[in-house]
């Protein structure tokens, strides 16, 4: 940090009996261990506490930073870099410089806090006036866009400052990320080998290279440098992950215990277990951890493999002897060989609905059909339509997350809107807290059985009194498919790697139709959607 590391030491309140001099090195360690245990919110705390307590330039850049990338509290990050802004007066012309790089910091925070005007104008002031800034300003705008969805201007902004020869790992990075987004994935290749070439070890590179591999097609590099990745879960300090070495493809299984984690969505999980089988005709024995929505699922759909929960396992370091080798689900691909999309095994539905909880959510769906007086409605095949709706994903906490939750989720009444009046049975399949967005004067009805729905078996036995899923880009989505349901893929526009840049059809679940947005709104896409379903009913 330009002229701001070196300012001096704070001191705050650390809740023990002595008080501790706290220096931003030290403040940014610590918020990122306890955000990597699994401790987020208690690191975002002691952020904005370090922040208020502090006049001290550089502790408040450490904060800023810190929630600029960890928190989706953007109002809080846009003050603590404004304080800091007003720490640095203007009146002294060795401040410039510094005061040029904390409006960088607040530009991206603006930006992310959706005040895009003040974001562009401090964007554009530093350019102008502070050369030596202009790389880092490429950097944050770029980033600054693509988070807001805004791809296009963001591959626009990386065109012109490559162009006039500035470089950095970010900058390449950046543009790959863009094309990858705008669908282009082959384009984004080369932008990530520069940037790899400037930093081998850089992760972030690495991993988007990886994504842009594997919307490509190129299975079998995108996997091998998938597997490499940093596991996204709660906390690496389980001792499963820590202690048992990672399981490679090299490793010969026979007479091995291997245990295989969650990590990631539920989703990722759903899609991926389709290989275990796989791994178990090789393996001498293997255990899941999962967390509980899919235990009993999992439980059914593969009785040959010991599944527990995530829970339970962390409080049990002492069966680490138990075990040969640990393994993110999401590596099953690569482990399994998966060269190409087309090679992904024929398929046939690989979860299990015990015939019990199917006829009894089948009555279930009966009796909501019948209640609304929508029986005698009959289309050629004896009944109406009946159709699951998802219409948002599950709520995240990071920043990235929380932007990309943005991107591919719709409300309640945007769906209804778009569908409108049809002949069909709608039934709500929406879990967590935007279920609450159900019902509303005038809408039109729509069944909620979810009250009866403890976990993902439970959804599974609903969707199979379905005919149709229409879902965001989510777990039920992957659940839908993996059942060999009928499922319509209402697509972001910056599509996720295992749609491909394009098409309406996948390997990956052979029964789903993806719908494409092709602008930020999911608006106009999900009217697409309406149409298509109001012909389906039309055609019986």
């Amino acid at each position: 940090m330009a002229g701001t590391e070196q300012d001096g030491e704070a001191v705050m309140e650390t809740g023990q009996t002595d008080r501790n001099v706290l220096t931003p090195q030290a403040l940014s360690a610590c918020c990122q261990q306890l955000f990597a245990s699994g401790e987020g919110e208690q690191a975002v705390r002691l952020a904005v506490q370090a922040a208020e307590a502090s006049r001290d330039v550089s502790i408040l850049l450490a904060a800023g930073l810190f929630l600029a990338r960890c928190s989706s509290r953007h109002d809080v990050t846009v003050a603590v870099f404004r304080k800091a802004l007003l720490l640095r007066p203007s009146t002294h012309p060795a401040m410039a410089s510094v005061r040029g790089e904390i409006k960088v910091f607040l530009a991206g925070a603006l930006m992310a806090a959706g005040q895009n005007e003040e974001a562009m104008a401090l964007f554009m002031e530093v350019a102008q006036t502070c050369p030596e800034h202009r790389v880092l300003v490429g950097e944050h705008l770029s980033m600054a866009l693509l988070e807001a969805g805004l791809a296009d201007q963001a591959e626009q902004v990386l065109a012109a400052w490559l162009k006039d020869g500035s470089s950095s790992v970010s900058l390449y990075n950046n543009m790959g990320c863009a094309l990858e987004r705008l669908n282009r994935s082959r384009e984004a290749l080369p932008y990530y080998r520069k940037g790899m070439e400037l930093s081998s070890r850089h992760e972030a590179v690495s991993f988007g290279y990886a994504i842009a591999l594997l919307k490509a097609g190129d299975y079998e590099e995108g996997f091998a440098r998938y597997v490499r990745r940093i596991p996204r879960m709660p906390s690496l300090d389980c001792w499963f992950y820590q202690d048992l070495p990672r399981l490679t493809k090299d490793v010969p299984l026979e007479g091995r215990h291997i245990l295989f984690y969650q990590e990631q969505g539920l989703g990722d999980t759903i899609q991926f277990i389709r290989f275990l089988p796989e791994i178990v005709r090789r393996a001498g024995r293997v255990t899941l951890a999962v967390l509980p929505s899919l235990a009993r699922l999992l439980r059914e759909s593969y009785p040959m493999v010991q599944v527990c929960l995530m829970s339970d396992l962390l409080e049990q370091p002492e069966q680490v002897a138990d075990y040969d080798f640990s393994c993110p689900i999401p590596d099953l691909p690569y482990l399994c060989d998966l060269k190409r999309p087309e090679d992904v095994p024929p398929f046939s539905p690989y979860l299990e609905v015990p015939v019990r909880r199917r006829e009894n959510f089948a009555q279930l769906v009966e009796a909501a059909v019948f209640r609304n007086g929508s029986g005698g409605d009959r289309s050629h095949s004896g009944r109406r339509l009946r159709v699951g709706l998802v219409w948002a994903g599950d709520s995240r906490s990071s920043v990235q997350d929380v932007a990309a939750d943005r991107r591919r989720s719709s409300s309640f009444a945007e769906m209804m809107e778009a569908i409108g009046p049809v002949e069909a049975d709608l039934f709500s399949l929406q879990y967590g807290v935007r279920r609450a967005e159900l019902g509303g004067a005038g809408a039109p009805v729509v069944h909620d059985l979810m009250e009866s729905v403890q976990d993902m078996a439970d959804t599974a036995a609903l969707m199979e009194s379905l005919d149709v899923v229409i879902s965001v880009d989510t777990a039920p989505l992957h659940l839908a498919g993996a059942l060999g349901r009928e499922v319509w893929l209402v697509s972001r526009w910056d599509a996720c790697w295992r749609w491909g840049d394009q098409g309406e059809r996948t390997p990956w679940y052979p029964t789903m139709r993806i719908f494409r947005a092709q602008e930020l709104s999911l608006g106009p896409v999900l009217r697409e959607v309406g149409h298509c379903l109001r012909q389906r009913v039309a055609e019986g």
